[in-house]
């Protein structure tokens, strides 16, 4: 219980950590003044001031900001404010959030194939690990048993329980099993997930192989890339109505929850992925999201003049929609996903 709440405080914070962290190390490298860094939103919980910075820790951990000078509404003539740099140092203070978070996950990913090595899918229906609190560890489900037969139907690879458990959300299931050269037979009660999908919280065994700094890089970046890929795929199927799988922060909570409960690799992986998908996210261009500052600052550089204040006017406003509309559908979906 006490993992599934610290979790996500955890990895919201991390994230936020990572991606303000950019912005703020570049905008004190560039020379701009920097008046508070937070991580998180409402009222303080804690605060402290170095030097001209303000740095504080606030209540709800969700997001987090920098408060450059000169990117509030408002001019201002000092030659360290925001819109006062030189536009290729306002362009690299927008876009380090997102590189952090692209970084951080690449540094993960590659760490991670360095000290687990390369891990590969024999596709044996044995159990590499048992969710804690799930319908497997309920029924005494246990690392290292291997699945026989789920209601007398033989399973020889890991591929068909899918199939066997998949039209039997909620009922009981009988699963036979060998543990340690003996046979068992157990009752467990698969959780719906709709779609003639069923899960009993067990992950596979996987074969691992060591690998050097070299090759361990190579991967890590070739998982960012095809992360990467599956995130704009998905964007794709919403966009088209293929698909309305989009999470929010409610659904983020409950499966770093669930993720922290299996083990310290997976969780770095979720966090490495969130992370990732924040970066990219971030910078597409949408108003009041870091690809939207970076659009428009283009656009100065192009025109050689800032924007009227009425068409950025409607261009935040254009933003603020798109991102309302966003949250809701998000947390609509994740309300709709606690009640299954």
């Amino acid at each position: 219980m006490m993992m599934t709440i610290l979790a996500p405080i955890v990895v919201f914070g991390l994230i936020v950590l990572i991606h303000e962290g950019g912005h703020f190390l570049t905008a004190k490298l560039t020379g701009m003044k920097v008046e508070e860094f937070a991580v998180g939103f409402g009222p303080k919980l804690w605060a402290r001031r170095r030097g001209e910075t303000l740095y504080s820790l606030r209540l709800f951990p969700l997001g987090g900001f920098n408060k450059i000078m000169g990117m509030a509404p408002g001019e201002s003539t000092d030659p360290r404010a925001f819109t006062e740099r030189p536009v290729w140092q306002r362009l690299l203070v927008i876009s380090a959030g997102s590189l952090m978070n692209i970084l951080s996950a690449f540094l993960i990913f590659a760490g991670l194939f360095l000290a687990v090595g390369v891990q590969s899918f024999p596709n044996t229906p044995v159990i590499g690990s048992v969710m804690a609190g799930s319908p497997a560890a309920t029924a005494g489900m246990q690392a290292g048993d291997r699945i026989l037969a789920i209601d007398g139907n033989p399973v020889d690879h890991w591929v068909d329980m899918a199939e066997l458990l998949g039209q039997r959300g909620s009922h009981v299931v009988s699963v036979s099993l060998e543990r340690d050269g003996t046979e068992k037979t157990l009752s467990v009660i698969p959780e719906d997930q709709g779609n003639g999908r069923a899960m009993v919280g067990i992950t596979p065994y996987m074969e691992s192989r060591p690998v050097g700094i070299g090759e361990a890089l190579l991967l890590g970046a070739d998982r960012c890339v095809f992360v990467m890929q599956a995130v704009f795929a998905g964007l794709s199927a919403v966009v088209s109505g293929q698909s309305a799988d989009v999470s929010g922060p409610i659904g983020v909570a409950r499966m770093a929850g669930a993720v922290a409960e299996v083990g310290a690799v997976q969780f770095l992986l979720f966090i490495a992925i969130l992370s990732l998908n924040l970066g990219i996210m971030n910078l597409f261009p949408i108003p009041l999201l870091d690809g939207g500052l970076l659009f428009l600052t283009l656009g100065e550089a192009i025109l050689g003049k800032k924007l009227p204040e009425r068409a950025l006017y409607y261009i935040q406003t254009i933003g603020i929609t798109i991102l309302v509309g966003l949250f809701l559908f998000a947390t609509y979906n994740d309300l709709s996903a606690l009640g299954r």
